[in-house]
């Protein structure tokens, strides 16, 4: 049977040009929007992707772009036609809202779509075409963006329709600093495998997005888009209440995606912490290329995060999600919020002791009597008692790191060290 697959962009070239939050969800809701109208003009057509069965995603009272890039559906005779129409008349009514030249949108949207025979699994036979168009870029005749000007001012079009603004990052970061991330599901073709299962697919996908919205505004933090199985948002590096981290809200939304896959598809995060007057597309290229270059590598199900401080010191490390004991445990032992008296100086003398012992660490750290008494005995002062939940939680992650087998030699300290310093970064010296 025939069907309509379609992509838009070019997302990150315009994505580029945002320097403040409010510029930066404009520049990403646009592509959502002009899906959504595309859309409306097939509502009655069989959707394999995205799943448009609940009507609350055409509402015009909208917050985040639920409409993915790419879409797909059954087609009907002379459908193809109809859908050059229907973009021709988004597109003109875009340019009288926006106030921009319909010629130049149509030459600055990347807009392709194909129609093709599916024999059995149209997301698995269609996507190979979808990615080939994609890299097929039509040259711009206009010198200036035109477009650029217009998603760049605080009553833009959408901005005037939007009920609450993101206007700046210091009203979401916690202690001057915010996390930007990037969400991507991994191994989604296994769970499209099944051509009988994808509209269930595509309906959990859906309901992922809505989901991690609820999730990430509780925690105080702003989604810039949610899509398919992708998420952007900001977020506060801890909550409100100072009770949990942004690696505790990332846990629950993998927790409601693995739950609605069981696990045969999971979700990889690229997560950038910055000051919040860090350069925003420089912070967004981070945590895209934490994602896609690091979180999402090797076995994926990865939190890949870097921290890059006032001073301009960074450091950055790869968890991995799909080792339980390691990752709870980093759970666990990264949200020690709760500053002790003389906790920064603490933290400071234990990563220095570790890093004068590495070698030391390395030899005894399948053993936790003996790492239990390596910390006693260099930290045997009274003050040092009110620590002893936090060696508890510090061996026990030390000792389930160099338990994983498959973390590199070179890679576990990092990972301890890195560890450390968040929770030291968490409690004490920012700068």
């Amino acid at each position: 049977m025939n069907h309509i697959a379609l992509t838009i962009g070019p997302i990150y070239k315009t994505l580029a040009n945002a320097k403040k939050p409010n510029e930066l969800w404009s520049s990403s809701y646009i592509f959502s929007y002009i899906m959504k109208q595309i859309i409306k003009e097939f509502k009655d057509r069989d959707f394999i992707m995205p799943y448009i069965k609940d009507d609350t995603i055409f509402d015009d009272n909208f917050d985040i772009g639920l409409f993915h890039d790419r879409f797909i559906f059954k087609s009907e005779p002379n459908d193809l036609e109809q859908l050059k129409e229907s973009i021709d008349k988004v597109l003109k009514v875009l340019s009288i809202d926006l106030d921009v030249e319909y010629n130049f949108l149509k030459n600055y949207f990347q807009i392709n779509f194909i129609e093709k025979d599916v024999k059995e699994n149209a997301i698995l036979e269609l996507t190979p075409y979808l990615d080939t168009l994609e890299l097929q870029f039509n040259i711009s005749q206009y010198e200036t963006n035109l477009l650029k000007e217009k998603l760049l001012k605080t009553d833009n079009f959408f901005l005037k329709n939007k009920d609450s603004k993101i206007a700046s990052l210091q009203h979401i970061a916690s202690q001057n600093y915010i996390a930007i991330v990037h969400v991507d599901g991994d191994k989604m073709g296994e769970v499209i495998k099944d051509k009988n299962n994808i509209s269930n697919v595509s309906k959990n996908l859906f309901e992922y997005c809505q989901k991690s919205h609820k999730i990430i505004t509780r925690f105080g933090g702003e989604t810039v888009f949610a899509g398919g199985d992708d998420l952007l948002f900001f977020a506060p590096v801890v909550n409100k209440d100072k009770t949990k981290t942004i690696f505790n809200l990332c846990d629950e939304i993998s927790e409601d995606f693995n739950k609605r896959f069981n696990l045969k598809a999971t979700l990889s995060f690229g997560i950038h912490i910055a000051y919040e007057k860090y350069p925003l597309y420089e912070a967004l290229e981070n945590s895209r290329d934490l994602l896609f270059s690091k979180a999402k590598s090797g076995a994926k199900n990865n939190i890949a995060f870097r921290v890059t401080k006032h001073s301009g010191q960074t450091f950055e490390t790869i968890i991995h999600k799909g080792n339980k004991e390691v990752y709870e445990n980093f759970l666990i032992f990264s949200s020690n919020i709760k500053s002790k008296d003389g906790m920064d100086n603490f933290l400071h003398s234990l990563h220095h002791k570790i890093d004068t012992y590495k070698t030391t660490i390395d030899l005894i750290a399948q053993d936790k009597s003996r790492l239990k008494n390596f910390f006693d005995n260099y930290f045997n002062n009274d003050i040092h008692k009110q620590y002893q939940d936090f060696f508890t939680q510090l061996i026990d992650f030390i000792y389930e790191v160099y338990q994983d087998k498959n973390i590199k030699d070179d890679d576990r300290l990092n990972i301890i060290y890195s560890t450390l310093r968040f929770i030291k970064f968490i409690q004490g010296n920012k700068k």
